[in-house]
């Protein structure tokens, strides 16, 4: 895809992931010239599309440790769409075993109206009344939940005979009468084929195109964000395009890179008046990393092995704020997809890993993260040197593996719940938002504090991360702070 820049536009967005495309897709609608930068390439079909090879796994596109997220549309062309809204309790300062979870500068309240959009432009299905937790809504999903297939089904039915409250995942995909989907085995951590998954690009980016106000430049990189001489206003980037560097101006910068990409764009952006970086004022760029606490067990549902299926359709949330016996938050547990883990494993693991995973259901469990003054990206003069995860909070972390293994065993099942020490997923901040300069990087609208017209639209200015996915999230901010700079809402 060639591309014949322009001298400037209304809007500069760098990265086309979910924040950078819904943001896209709010300015382009309004009519707003944007230019898109996307470093990485687009993803196709391999014709013909095999029934049994409908998806593409992540790591048949990278190579594991690599930046999945450089292609257009970012990491959702490879996310198992689970797209929740965060509950009510994940905007107030709530107290984790670990220390406070930070409040949000906005309620939930505030970000109701573009939850309610985004999942409709995410085509989400589900069933807000199976969730306890789920938080109020103006208006019921548009799409109803989807079935549980052929091997899940009797997992929920005796989940529920047991006494534990299942609930629908809601999922972005195009199902239907008319949908593209067909629910098959290869979608968590594939790239469907089908474009039946709604992912950033299908989902907010090609209506965008369609306006006729957007342009791609694809396979390029963003080396520097310009600024006023007083340093006091973004004017527009320095970009590397097909062999050559071009500077493009625009009145509205936006950053939606993704981590830790974002973060180290304004830092390589540091001017005289800004020596430590853009929006590094106070020196929050790079810190206050949180995120997911992650660890996985497998219920063991079948001696035989079971055929591929969609199996990614329940979740059990009734202890998110905690339980009788546990005062902090212990989360959810979500059914992953049919995924290949055992491709990860060493090779003495990985025939015992594909015997598992022929015969069982992979589920995770997931708390929060709690972001730290110490988490974060470590900077020197000249790179990005350490990276300081969030801590677990392992007594929390604890009780949430044994109340996920507990709950299919209640239910009758054998389960694999090894101990092992969480991971870290979903990972947001390094320039999050807030009302108060001294200690974020953004205001409430996704504007920097120091500088005018520059924003930040994806995972990076999110505070925390609650305990459930993030994406539907970051489109709703996005979408917000499109209205902030077109000169709507508050």
């Amino acid at each position: 895809m060639s591309l014949n820049l322009k001298p400037n536009y209304d809007a500069i967005v760098i990265g086309s992931g979910a924040g950078g495309s819904a943001v896209t897709y709010r300015l382009a609608l309004a009519g707003k010239k944007v230019l898109v930068i996307e470093r990485g390439r687009e993803l196709k079909p391999q014709e013909p599309v095999l029934p049994n090879k409908i998806g593409r796994y992540v790591y048949d596109e990278v190579n594991p440790g690599e930046n999945a997220a450089r292609f257009l549309g970012g990491q959702t062309k490879f996310y198992g769409a689970a797209l929740y809204r965060m509950r009510e309790s994940d905007f107030a300062a709530t107290e984790h075993e670990h220390g406070m979870s930070p409040a949000w500068p906005f309620s939930y309240s505030a970000l109701e109206p573009y939850y309610t959009e985004a999942e409709k432009l995410y085509k989400v299905h589900g069933d807000a009344a199976s969730d306890p937790t789920e938080p109020p809504r103006s208006t019921p999903l548009s799409y109803p939940p989807l079935p549980h297939s052929e091997v899940v089904k009797p997992v929920v039915e005796r989940l529920q005979a047991s006494g534990t409250p299942v609930s629908y995942i809601p999922r972005g995909l195009d199902y239907g009468p008319d949908g593209k989907c067909v629910l098959c085995s290869t979608c968590d951590g594939y790239y469907c084929q089908l474009d039946a998954k709604m992912d950033a690009e299908n989902s907010t980016l090609r209506p965008a195109l369609r306006s006729g106000n957007v342009d791609v430049a694809l396979g390029a990189n963003c080396l520097r964000i310009l600024t006023t001489e007083d340093g006091t206003r973004a004017t527009g980037v320095v970009l590397s395009y097909q062999g050559a560097e071009h500077v493009i101006s625009a009145t509205h910068i936006v950053v939606a890179a993704g981590l830790p990409d974002s973060m180290t764009l304004l830092w390589q952006s540091r001017t005289p008046q800004h020596p430590a970086g853009l929006g590094n004022a106070t020196g929050n760029l790079g810190k206050h990393l949180g995120g997911h606490s992650v660890g996985i067990v497998f219920p063991l549902i079948s001696w035989r092995q079971i055929p591929a299926n969609h199996t990614k359709s329940f979740s059990v949330s009734n202890y998110y704020d905690g339980s009788p016996n546990w005062k902090y938050p212990l989360g959810i547990v979500q059914v992953a997809g049919q995924m290949p883990y055992w491709r990860l494993s060493s090779k003495v693991m990985r025939l015992p890993a594909w015997l598992v995973a022929k015969r069982s259901l992979m589920c995770f469990f997931m708390i929060e993260a709690i972001p730290t003054q110490s988490s974060g990206f470590v900077v020197t003069a000249e790179s990005i040197s350490n990276k300081v995860e969030p801590p677990c909070s392992a007594q929390t972390f604890a009780a949430a593996r044994q109340y996920a293994a507990g709950i299919f065993r209640k239910a009758g099942y054998s389960v694999i719940a090894r101990d092992n020490p969480a991971s870290l997923w979903h990972e947001v901040a390094t320039a999050r938002m807030g009302n108060d300069p001294a200690t974020s990087v953004c205001n409430a609208n996704c504007e920097v504090h120091d500088i005018q017209n520059l924003y930040v639209t994806d995972a990076s200015v999110l505070p925390t991360a609650g305990a459930v996915n993030t994406c539907l999230t970051i489109v709703a901010v996005a979408l917000k702070a499109g209205d902030a700079i077109l000169g709507k809402g508050e």
